[in-house]
């Protein structure tokens, strides 16, 4: 009999701790609320200021911070999200001074920020919407895709400007491909991009020897060597940025043209 009521009691706590199991199971195979994706974007429409394409803002949301390019200076601002409500909390700004549609479009682009209250993704596209559940702006996933000059590259543990009277481009193409000069020769290699990330497989070039400017094999070197230590990217406007896996710089490009 008390072998019975022992195997009982077992069963009972068996059963017991399945269904707390059972419960803890449930509540952690739950949807989580809705996140933003945490992916660069660029804008695609909602600014109504001709030429605005030339210097089209841009933001990245992660760790509850919108962060990018207004059009004309860098940017931050906090931000909730619950499923599909979004709000931006008040946006941080450089303050440098800009010509052109630059400050107007920055004008433009934050007062539509703090319009917003929900967000949608549409066709691979960031919608912004206002109460009303109206259009405010719209995003495409920023692309490296295009022909870019090098402004400066990492050379060891410093970014420096390129020697004066050479040229260090690339070329990044839709296929995955990636070309250019390297100052002397000119290379070729692929690339991967997606989300932010980016990686670059150690470039192949040709075999001149270039003994002018002075230290121009040194910046070659240096230049295909950041190539390869690129983990992520931004594009600000007419700005590419290559970065390392911590964030730092390995090369930034000015769009060519």
């Amino acid at each position: 009999m008390a072998r019975l009521t022992l195997t009982r009691a077992i069963v009972l706590v068996l059963v017991l701790t399945a269904g707390l199991a059972g419960c803890g199971d449930d509540e952690a195979g739950a949807p989580a609320a809705a996140s933003l994706p945490p992916t660069p974007w660029t804008l695609a429409a909602g600014i109504d200021v001709a030429g605005w394409e030339d210097v089209a803002p841009s933001v990245t949301f992660e760790h509850r911070k919108a962060a990018g390019f207004t059009g004309c200076n860098q940017f931050t601002a906090p931000y909730t999200v619950d499923e599909e409500k979004l709000e931006i909390g008040p946006v941080a700004a450089t303050q440098m001074a800009c010509t052109g549609p630059a400050a107007e479009v920055e004008r433009a682009f934050v007062a539509a920020l703090e319009q917003v209250s929900s967000w949608r993704i549409d066709g691979g596209e960031l919608v912004l919407l206002d109460d009303d559940g109206e259009e405010l702006l719209r995003f495409r996933e920023s692309s490296a895709v295009g022909a870019w000059v090098a402004t400066s590259i990492l050379d060891g543990d410093a970014v420096t400007s390129p020697i004066a009277g050479t040229e260090l481009t690339a070329t990044f193409t839709a296929d995955g491909k990636l070309t250019g000069s390297a100052g002397c020769n000119t290379y070729a290699t692929t690339y991967r991009a997606s989300g932010g990330a980016m990686t670059i497989a150690q470039p192949a070039g040709t075999r001149k020897l270039c003994d002018t400017p002075e230290g121009v094999m040194e910046q070659e070197h240096a230049f295909l060597t950041a190539l390869a230590a690129t983990a992520g990217y931004t594009v600000e406007g007419a700005r590419l940025s290559l970065l390392t896996a911590r964030g730092t710089f390995t090369a930034t490009f000015e769009r060519a043209g």
